[in-house]
């Protein structure tokens, strides 16, 4: 019954939202120091960047391959896009062979652990403590990995290789240990806009270049705000990135020497571009209503 009243608040909530469609600003030049990785057209898996997800890049055979091989049949999806991103990102930056070293934060049961090790990869895949996640609620909700044996569900790696080439520890995302060095890429789905605040996930992602090789990737996938580039979503549990919040980590990151691609703002304007839902959220979406806030996914990479 009181799931039932949540869900019915925040349906009325949502009836007023800040934005239905993407701002204006999101055309608005970048700042002059980023104008060299300022993007144009539409964003492509074909050479990626910094981009949103947009449902151009779910049409071809390469976006279909890789849902394919993650065994994921809502294809449409934004976190599907999240995976494939991730995934495409490594392969073109030649990490996803035989003996490379990956590190995965807030894995869940996320099918990248298993395919990354079918292909050959080393992975030590981390998540929350089970004592923490439960208390977050993430145990409930089915995205917590407590071990190895949720990563291969799907059984997309063989077992046998799965185990020789998949580890599992906890890790907090706020407090990385000084061990976890060395890697060729690291990744994380989504996870970072859970950390508290929007200045925690930004120094995450600077705090995960320690974890790399030099010339390693690392390469995050978060919640970004399409609707407004001044007041955002910003509680305890979930945040929601806007473009000044996303130049402002490139020069963060170009200033300690990191290298980033060109960065892409456009939301697409296809007819599943155009698609927002609203809470219980049962539409494959590109886009929806948290909070009031129209938000949608971005990806990230950095090579060190």
């Amino acid at each position: 019954m009181l799931s039932s009243l949540k869900t019915a608040a925040r349906a009325l909530y949502n009836l007023y939202p800040i934005a239905t469609k993407p701002g204006d600003f999101l055309r608005d030049p970048m700042p002059e120091a980023l104008r060299q990785h300022e993007a144009s057209g539409e964003p492509s898996l074909n050479r990626v960047g910094w981009q949103l997800v947009t449902s151009a890049q779910m049409e071809g055979p390469l976006y279909e391959r890789w849902c394919t091989l993650a065994r994921d049949t809502r294809v449409k999806h934004r976190k599907v896009w999240e995976w494939v991103y991730i995934l495409e990102v490594l392969k073109q930056h030649g990490m996803l062979a035989e003996g490379k070293r990956g590190l995965g934060f807030g894995c869940g049961t996320e099918p990248l652990s298993a395919l990354m090790a079918s292909m050959g990869c080393e992975i030590l895949a981390t998540d929350l403590d089970e004592a923490t996640a439960q208390k977050q609620g993430w145990w409930k909700t089915h995205q917590h990995a407590g071990g190895l044996a949720q990563l291969n569900e799907a059984q997309i790696c063989d077992p046998d290789l799965f185990a020789r080439k998949v580890a599992y520890r906890s890790c907090d995302m706020n407090a990385i240990p000084n061990d976890l060095r060395g890697f060729d890429f690291v990744w994380s789905s989504c996870s970072l806009e859970h950390l508290g605040s929007l200045e925690n996930g930004l120094e995450f992602i600077e705090r995960s270049m320690d974890c790399l090789k030099p010339g390693g990737v690392a390469v995050h996938t978060t919640e970004f705000n399409l609707g407004t580039n001044d007041k955002t979503l910003e509680t305890r549990a979930t945040v929601a990135y806007r473009k000044k919040d996303i130049e402002g980590l490139a020069l963060r990151l170009i200033g300690k020497g990191y290298k980033i691609p060109l960065i892409n703002f456009s939301p697409g304007d296809r007819m599943l571009d155009r698609v927002v839902d609203r809470p219980p959220y049962r539409h494959s979406h590109l886009k929806l209503l948290v909070s009031r806030h129209l938000l949608t996914s971005i990806g990230l990479f950095v090579v060190k």
